[in-house]
């Protein structure tokens, strides 16, 4: 071959390189043109979207705990490559559907979960506020003057609870009302060491010792606790107390035997609660012995120091049984109560205590002692069942009250007295009469013949307030058809909830029949014996003209007593 020849055949290769190379970057160019197509954008507003909707998710008080696994996901898809494709666009077209659709699912789930944790969050708060307003009636029943402030402040988280849209609105308001309920559990632990002290000063003011020093550390103690609003305002007065024990023997060292009596008193005291409620007492009554004879032989402040110690310790340790036993004792007296009651006053074979009953509260009574763990766990079951008895008791004199039923009853002004609410409206329901009553400022305003729920869905018995009203709405039934308790879509025209799960006070605009045996198996009169012909399924029916009226004459917030 030719020179001239070879030169021109390498000449022609190379051309034909640069032009296949020029094609193939023609071919990529083409293929990276694609990126713009539609399907692309609404990916990328997609994605967009979904980053709008868990920012506005985070901002409303959704926990990132729960939007952490949402992003992970988005993080992926978003790390993710568009296939290449030199031929045709449907593999990208394919892709960015895809993206697209799979953001949209997660727009999806962020606007499901931020529902969710909403209706979650709402029915904690209203939890936290049943607990809240359940001690403080406690508290007002056993006369402390210090539970008018927690009484203001339920009162304004109530109006901020029907108030409330967000999560973080109902975060707030379960801190707030979470705080509030263990000061007010620790108001009854201070009070009663406070009590503790003044023995010892009696003590020591019989023994001829100058007591002038610790009454005025426990005239400063009586303001500190008038004060107090908070956990760690109780804390540290109960904390101060204890220390003001040791501090009688500082003062001088003839007390070490009073103040140790008072101590060992106090253990005793425990035990012998202990032994009522049926707990061993074994190990607690060793101790018992061990600590007055290390009282016994101490000499100097130094002993007395270590022995104060360890009593302290004893009595810790036996206060869960205490109380533990306690609420178990209360809860068999509770039960009892209701089975005695029930077997002698009946309505055509059903007992008239049955709200009282294991489908009634003696459920939730029972509930609250099994899962109960520490001191705080068994007091809010012990006042539970001492109110359930309070109401209980209410119930049992109201049967033999021959007062008309539209006249103010004893038993209603003594649980308002008992419970505080003498003052402003209060709506009182008694069971045993199908009767609602509305007072004002302790005089009765005007009474309803009501129905209430039947024998197998009973109206709770309680201390309640109004949290929600609607009018007009639509109940839907939580049970699925074919149920027992399933009911069609019913427009209620007016509705007042007093629970959390399903409890209202309502119309009944399908009832003719209100008053005393309705609740049971009946002839409604009105002819609709598959709705109208037995009791409700836990709500309180009313007239639909005179639900109309209480529901125009109160307000949120509204008391209500059901016994």
């Amino acid at each position: 071959m030719k020179p001239s020849e070879r030169k021109a055949r390498q000449r022609f290769w190379q051309s034909s390189i640069l032009l296949s190379l020029f094609l193939f970057l023609l071919l990529l160019t083409l293929n990276a043109c694609t990126g713009n197509l539609p399907q692309q954008q609404a990916a990328s507003q997609a994605k967009a979207e979904l980053d709008s909707l868990i920012a506005q998710a985070r901002s409303v008080g959704v926990p990132q705990t729960l939007l952490s696994p949402i992003q992970d996901q988005e993080t992926q898809l978003s790390s993710s490559r568009a296939p290449v494709s030199f031929f045709s666009d449907q593999p990208l077209v394919q892709y960015y559907e895809n993206l697209t659709q799979r953001y949209q699912q997660l727009c999806t789930q962020v606007e499901g979960l931020t529902a969710q944790v909403t209706d979650e969050f709402d029915y904690q708060a209203w939890q936290d506020l049943q607990d809240y307003a359940s001690v403080l009636s406690e508290r007002q029943a056993q006369g402390f003057a210090e539970a008018q402030p927690f009484q203001n402040r339920l009162t304004q988280l109530q109006t901020s609870f029907n108030r409330a849209k967000l999560p973080r609105d109902y975060q707030q308001i379960s801190n707030q009302a979470r705080q509030d309920t263990q000061a007010l559990r620790l108001m009854a632990t201070a009070s009663s060491q406070m009590q503790a002290l003044d023995q010892v000063i009696a003590q020591l003011q019989a023994s001829h010792l100058d007591t002038t020093p610790l009454k005025q550390l426990r005239q400063a103690d009586q303001q500190r606790f008038q004060t107090a609003q908070t956990p760690a305002d109780f804390q540290g007065l109960i904390s101060t107390i204890n220390a003001q024990f040791t501090q009688a023997v500082v003062l001088s060292t003839q007390a070490i035997p009073y103040v140790g009596a008072a101590k060992l008193k106090q253990f005793s005291d425990y035990i012998t609660q202990a032994q009522q409620y049926g707990q061993d007492v074994s190990t607690f009554q060793q101790r018992l012995t061990a600590d007055q004879h290390a009282l016994d032989q101490a000499q100097s402040i130094g002993d007395y120091l270590q022995v104060s110690s360890q009593i302290d310790n004893d009595i810790a340790a036996i206060q869960l049984t205490v109380y533990r036993g306690k609420a178990n004792y209360l809860l068999q007296q509770f039960h009892t109560e209701v089975k005695n009651w029930g077997a002698t006053h009946k309505y055509h074979g059903y007992e008239l205590d049955f709200e009282y009953m294991d489908q009634g509260i003696g459920s939730d009574a029972d509930y609250l002692v099994q899962t109960a763990q520490s001191v705080d766990d068994y007091q809010a079951a012990i006042d539970f069942i001492n109110r359930s008895m309070t109401l209980l008791q209410a119930m049992e004199a109201d049967y033999n009250d021959q007062t008309p039923y539209n006249q103010a009853h004893n038993t209603d002004l003594q649980l308002m007295e008992r419970y505080g609410f003498m003052q402003g409206e209060v709506m009182v329901v008694s069971l045993v009469e199908q009767v609602l009553r509305l007072y004002n400022n302790g005089q009765l305003v005007r009474a309803f013949y009501v129905t209430t729920g039947q024998y197998m869905r009973p109206s709770p018995p309680g201390i309640y307030h109004i949290f929600d009203r609607e009018s007009p709405t639509i109940f839907k039934s939580s049970e699925p058809k074919g149920s027992a308790f399933w009911y069609p879509d019913t427009k209620i025209n007016y509705a007042m909830a007093y629970r959390q799960d399903g409890y209202f006070i309502h119309d009944s605009w399908w009832r003719a029949d209100y008053g005393p045996g309705t609740e049971f198996p009946h002839y409604d009169s009105g002819g609709d014996e598959e709705f109208a012909g037995n009791g409700s399924h836990g709500c309180v029916n009313m007239q639909e003209d005179q639900a109309g009226w209480l529901y125009n004459h109160t307000t949120y917030g509204t008391p209500l007593i059901i016994y």
